[in-house]
């Protein structure tokens, strides 16, 4: 069983709430039936009767033996190849959607297409409102990588819906069983998704560099590099999203001939313009490859940072699975790159892009579940105190490799379980040799405290000229 038939059962028990909707849609598209052959010779345009006439005399079945034809290739090539070059695009479709409904074929869509949507999107709303939990819990200030998490979820939650919409108007189904003006509206709502797939990456990113620039402060000396390349990926994220934005929304001229395109310069079209759009497939691969790139970045651009922290391994552990998560939105990514071929070169976009719309829906579902990861262990850290380490082996640990007693041959010595005292060695003076690196100190719990990377505070209470006491005031 593969792991979207597996993602789909989860759903449907998740959506076991809405059995009754589903059994009233249920049975009201069984109403509708199988219709005869009488009936479909009836109601093809005439366009497509010659074709499909000539197509008959050329196949070995009987010209009445319709399970004959229904199953034989060369009748639909050499039909579909005469209506394509004699009818219009919506008689072409009336004539395959008559055909495929005289030949019993399956008319309706993917099934577990909403159960998937819905399984994954509730996990990133789970994870961000622990997210919130944890900061009601710990008296913890909102910072601006909150907000731009919060601002994803938004935009991710928008996304959604509008996918619930797609798959309502036929999204999933083939492009012949679906109603004309649902076609149009489909692509509008595609094209929507579209812009708001730019903007939920451009908030996940955004949360995560905001969460760096906390961690990893500019007026801290030891990170100025750091703190520059961060500083530089903020910028970059505004420009790259903002580009592909303002590609996106005007790939066409004018804008709507997006969703009109496909019968615009058709006789018999419901709304005949002019317009051209610019090649959506290398559009859709620059995009893709470039995000990829730039999600790599990110993910590697704490690393070197992060290995220098002598951190307990408890703590590496909950830094290491965010880094995992993050790892699998690129996977996702790369996944997602096979449906960007089935939507570019299809000629059932109704159905082709059903797998692009899910998988960038999983994609932005665990984008924004990844910047949350950290708030999750100070939940942990409070309901299960045993499993995240004591507090004294975290007041004990140094915070950074690069801090030690490099500048003095003073001893450390432990007098309680969060009291250090330092004596000073020859000519130290009344300055202690173990020292943390200094941090800005906020009115509130500060993120990185939550996350459990570096202390809320620090308190020097000051001794004789031989020794120093250093307090850690965090609330851990």
């Amino acid at each position: 069983m593969s792991l979207r038939r597996i993602l789909a059962i989860i759903g449907f028990c998740l959506l076991a709430s809405l059995q009754p909707v589903t059994a009233a849609i249920h049975e009201a598209t069984s109403q509708s039936g199988q219709i005869t052959v009488a009936e479909a010779i009836g109601a093809l345009p005439l366009c497509a009767k010659p074709c499909l006439k000539a197509a008959m005399g050329n196949s070995s079945c009987g010209l009445d033996d319709f399970d004959c034809l229904c199953k034989d290739p060369k009748y639909y090539a050499d039909s579909a190849f005469c209506v394509h070059q004699q009818c219009t695009v919506r008689q072409t479709l009336t004539t395959k959607n008559l055909t495929y409904e005289m030949c019993g074929h399956p008319s309706e869509g993917d099934g577990s297409l909403l159960p998937t949507f819905f399984t994954f999107f509730s996990l990133a709303i789970l994870a961000v409102a622990l997210r919130l939990i944890a900061r009601i819990l710990t008296s913890a200030f909102l910072g601006w990588d909150d907000v731009a998490n919060f601002a994803a979820a938004a935009t991710c939650a928008a996304f959604t819906v509008l996918n619930i919409y797609l798959i309502k108007n036929g999204l999933g189904k083939d492009l012949w069983f679906v109603e004309f003006e649902a076609i149009t509206k489909i692509l509008q709502l595609f094209y929507a998704n579209m812009l708001l797939y730019t903007l939920t990456r451009f908030f996940c990113r955004m949360s995560i560099i905001l969460f760096y620039m906390r961690i990893f402060p500019a007026s801290d000396s030891t990170n100025a590099r750091l703190s520059k390349l961060i500083l530089g990926s903020l910028i970059f994220n505004f420009v790259y999203n903002l580009s592909f934005f303002i590609a996106v929304m005007f790939q066409c001229q004018p804008i709507s001939f997006y969703w009109f395109d496909w019968e615009a310069n058709q006789p018999d079209s419901a709304h005949p313009m002019q317009g051209k759009c610019g090649n959506g497939q290398i559009l859709a691969w620059v995009a893709a490859t470039t995000g990829i790139a730039f999600d790599l970045w990110l993910i590697a651009l704490p690393f070197p940072a992060l290995l220098s922290l002598n951190l307990h391994w408890k703590k590496k552990a909950m830094a290491g699975a965010m880094f995992m998560v993050g790892a699998a939105v690129i996977i996702i990514s790369f996944v997602r790159l096979k449906t960007i071929n089935q939507f570019t070169r299809t000629a059932n976009p109704t159905k082709d892009t059903a797998d692009l719309c899910l998988w960038s829906g999983i994609e932005l579902d665990f984008g924004v579940i990844c910047p949350c990861l950290p708030s999750f262990r100070l939940l942990f850290k409070r309901f299960f105190p045993d499993a995240m380490g004591s507090s004294q082996q975290y007041q004990l640990d140094p915070v950074s490799n690069q801090i030690g007693t490099k500048k003095s041959k003073g001893r450390i010595h432990v007098t309680g379980n969060l009291t250090v005292e330092i004596s000073a060695g020859p000519n130290a003076g009344g300055g202690g040799g173990f020292s943390r690196p200094t941090k800005e100190v906020y009115d509130g719990r500060s993120f990185e405290s939550v996350a459990g990377l570096v202390p809320d505070s620090k308190e020097v209470v000051h001794g004789d000229e031989e020794s120093q006491k250093t307090r850690d005031t965090s609330r851990y």
